[in-house]
């Protein structure tokens, strides 16, 4: 994988805000955010059908990724950041400046 792809800067950037949220966050707040994603795969399930949940946990640990992994990552990165700043009430976070 490129790491000057702007995919992959983005889901740099917020991974480390998301760690940055998360060493920052109360339990309770970790827990709140759980069970919010809990709840919006839910919601998916029933209004799209049930989807086999493939075992995603070696993207975590992966030393070489695909387009598509990175964009995996990326997007559930952001929705991590997403409902942690929701949760916690941090607001105006710029994923722009982040990157740069």
């Amino acid at each position: 994988m490129d790491t000057s792809n702007p995919t992959f800067l983005e889901f740099r950037a917020y991974w480390q805000l998301s760690d940055e949220m998360i060493a920052d966050a109360t339990k309770e707040d970790i827990a709140e955010v759980a069970r919010i994603l809990a709840m919006q795969a839910a919601h998916y399930a029933r209004k799209f059908g049930e989807l086999p949940i493939p075992d995603l946990g070696h993207l975590l640990s992966a030393t070489t990724l695909d387009e598509e992994s990175v964009g995996l990552l990326r997007d559930g990165t952001e929705a991590l950041v997403g409902i942690m700043a929701m949760v916690t009430g941090v607001g105006g976070v710029d994923i722009d400046e982040s990157v740069q």
